[in-house]
């Protein structure tokens, strides 16, 4: 289904219908934010592991993780 196809149907929804699919709309946009904002903080990690490695910084933060998971 194209973009074309996809205009016609929702001119011919209802208003309910209409309602119903701007509540979906609005969660699936909000979803897909919230996916694209977890990609971003998972590459800020990639970086600053990166930017650690080699100083024993990633090491003791990374022990002091697991610690805090046993208590």
């Amino acid at each position: 289904m194209d973009v074309e196809e996809i205009q016609q149907a929702i001119t011919k929804l209802s208003p309910d219908e209409l309602a119903r699919f701007r509540s979906w709309f609005k969660e699936y946009e909000n979803n897909a934010k919230l996916n694209d904002s977890k990609e971003s903080i998972e590459d800020k990690v990639k970086r600053l592991r990166g930017s650690l490695k080699g100083k024993g910084a990633l090491e003791a933060l990374m022990e002091e993780k697991r610690r805090e998971r046993l208590l």
